[in-house]
């Protein structure tokens, strides 16, 4: 059996959980494609929807990879006015912005929450998008969204520790 990223795989309720993709043959070139759209695509379009990303909304997308990509364009998809795309891979920010961010911002730390701020009024995104995982980006998501906002974590934690609240509520004042 193609597909599922498994040689093969047992699949409970396969008969309403499983889509065949009609005309795509195993050996297909357009199978790795349809990867993509099939796993990293909703996981971005998860972090936007549970975000609540609607039309005219500011939006940051923290990490520019994959998913960080893909939850760009949803947050697009979805109406948003401004997307800030925080990134420092310049092939990846490239396409961030054909996939609609309206800003890239490279820097982390305390000079990425003020270029975000900036970029905002001076008020932070609306929602934030952590698609890395790492505890700087989590970190970052907590400086950059603004009081009342909304973060949507996807990153996968790659640590049980978390920002304080008070640093957070700090750093969202």
């Amino acid at each position: 059996m193609g597909g599922a990223q498994a040689e093969a795989i047992r699949v409970p309720l396969a008969d309403g959980t499983l889509v065949k993709v009609p005309g795509v043959a195993e050996d297909s070139p357009l199978l790795g494609s349809l990867l993509t759209l099939s796993d990293v695509y909703g996981t971005g379009w998860h972090a936007a929807t549970r975000a609540g990303v609607t039309q005219g909304d500011s939006v940051a997308v923290i990490g520019d990879g994959a998913v960080g990509l893909l939850a760009v364009l949803s947050a697009k998809q979805m109406g948003a006015e401004q997307i800030i795309l925080m990134g420092r891979h310049e092939a990846r920010t490239a396409l961030g912005a054909e996939f609609g961010a309206t800003d890239v911002v490279a820097e982390r730390g305390e000079e990425g929450i003020a270029k975000v701020r900036e970029l905002t009024g001076g008020h932070g995104a609306a929602k934030v998008l952590e698609a890395v995982g790492h505890l700087p980006a989590y970190e970052q998501a907590y400086g950059i969204v603004r009081p009342g906002g909304v973060i949507s974590r996807v990153g996968v934690p790659s640590t049980k520790k978390r920002p304080s609240a008070s640093r957070a509520s700090s750093e969202a004042t």
